[in-house]
């Protein structure tokens, strides 16, 4: 049986878009996803990114009694943004996945990493490696500069065998972004199921072994240290995740952390300094990275 969702989209002003992001991820269970308006240039040249438009913040809501409850909380809670348009649309969960396509192109990262939809031919250049990728509902495609921004990290830092830890998966596109340049055991987890159920086929669709699950971390959860933590996820969240990340980082492993915007660096590495130093800041339009490395434990 088809299930019915509630689309619920918010057309929002850049400085507002992770505010408001942050107020859906509270309702909505499996997250939500930002959407820049891009124009599509073709399989060669990529895309650019029109400015001055709003964002649209999207989340999706099971049509349900509770459903409808929470789509009444959303709007009650987005008075505080008068300038932000809040609509909800039904749509079935078999056109959910399907619609997302028509926005997607082959994106170059700028290094050796490439990112095919897998609904694309393309014939990559000597020496890319391609991650082929299928989003579905998980965020996390390589057009948002927070994952181009991680991929490039994990080029940096990624050497033969190297450990990684991905922390809010998402698509698992990082998590195949590092096996292919080398990582030996890569762990992955999403709180969402069907995020982690869609990195488990992604890294099947790539012919690479990821050990991926669903769930929180919390301290005193993880068995072992990695090399790399990487985590793609907004800036409250890192932060609250600071004493797993120093549980999960050995002495001396890099901690690459993105999906905030550069205004909130500085909250960021104050919740992290009992455990690392900062040791690098990239930053794309409004959004940034940031790079630290584990004290001694």
């Amino acid at each position: 049986m088809t299930n019915l969702w509630y689309e619920i989209t918010a057309s929002v002003p850049p400085a507002e878009t992770e505010a408001v992001a942050d107020v859906m991820r509270g309702v909505a269970p499996g997250g939500v996803t930002i959407e820049e308006p891009i124009d599509i240039l073709g399989p060669e040249m990529g895309f650019s990114v029109r400015s001055g438009e709003p964002n649209l913040v999207r989340a999706w809501l099971p049509a349900s009694e509770l459903g409808a409850i929470l789509v009444s909380n959303l709007r009650e809670a987005m008075q505080r943004w008068p300038q932000v348009e809040l609509t909800a649309k039904p749509i079935y969960e078999e056109d959910w996945a399907v619609n997302w396509r028509e926005f997607f192109g082959v994106v170059e990262t700028g290094g050796r990493l490439i990112v095919v939809p897998t609904w694309i031919e393309h014939q990559p250049a000597p020496g890319q490696l391609v991650i082929h990728l299928d989003p579905g509902r998980a965020f996390g495609t390589g057009h948002h500069e927070t994952t181009r921004l991680c991929l490039a990290a994990l080029e940096r830092h990624v050497t033969a065998g190297a450990s990684v830890l991905d922390v809010g998966t998402g698509s698992g596109i990082l998590s195949i972004g590092a096996k292919l340049l080398g990582a030996g055991q890569v762990d992955a987890i999403d709180i969402d199921p069907t995020a982690a159920e869609v990195a488990a086929e992604n890294a099947r669709a790539n012919a690479v072994d990821v050990n991926i699950g669903s769930g929180t971390l919390e301290p005193g959860t993880l068995t072992r240290t990695y090399d790399i933590v990487v985590a793609n996820i907004s800036a409250a969240a890192n932060t609250a995740l600071a004493p797993v990340f120093a549980e999960a980082a050995h002495t001396g492993a890099v901690l690459i952390l993105s999906g905030l915007l550069e205004e909130n660096v500085g909250d960021v590495a104050t919740g992290l300094a009992p455990w690392f130093d900062r040791t690098n800041l990239l930053v794309d339009r409004e959004w940034a990275l940031v790079e630290f490395r584990r004290k001694p434990r």
